[in-house]
């Protein structure tokens, strides 16, 4: 009987910390500051062929989870990948070693950043969006 205690005890431990590995990164989005200079974030004018990703040893996919109301454009090391609709959620493969992740409402009001990491879930929120759940979530639970 212990033993299988045990044993259900160690199983819920690991259910537990895979599921903490896996949780969404939050990213708060931040406004854009204008600059004089030519954005490094460029959308192509043209079409643009690109080859089917393949998902192999070494290869990363990336979960992009847009809550805010805005479209949002995406690269990744400064090459552009597509836009994410409002309140809508999509994947990237990407080879393995990227370096960053780079997003932008389509009006260039709200940024987020960060560093490539393979794997990763994030959640696109806004700060106000942010601020609002954390505070929520200081309450004790009863």
């Amino acid at each position: 009987m212990k033993a299988k205690i045990t044993m259900l005890l160690i199983v819920g431990a690991a259910f537990f910390f895979v599921n903490q590995l896996n949780a969404q990164t939050v990213i708060s989005g931040t406004k854009v500051v204008k600059s004089r200079g030519v954005s490094e974030y460029v959308i192509p004018t043209g079409d643009v062929a690109i080859e089917k990703p393949v998902l192999s040893r070494g290869g990363c996919v990336v979960d992009l989870d847009n809550w805010t109301g805005y479209y949002i454009d995406i690269w990744v090391d400064k090459v552009y990948k597509g836009r994410l609709n409002p309140w809508e959620n999509s994947q990237l493969i990407l080879p393995e070693g990227y370096n960053e992740v780079y997003c932008r409402t389509m009006g260039e009001t709200y940024q987020w950043q960060s560093a490539g990491d393979c794997s990763e879930k994030f959640q696109l929120k806004l700060e106000e969006e942010a601020e609002v759940d954390s505070q929520e979530s200081d309450g004790e639970d009863f």
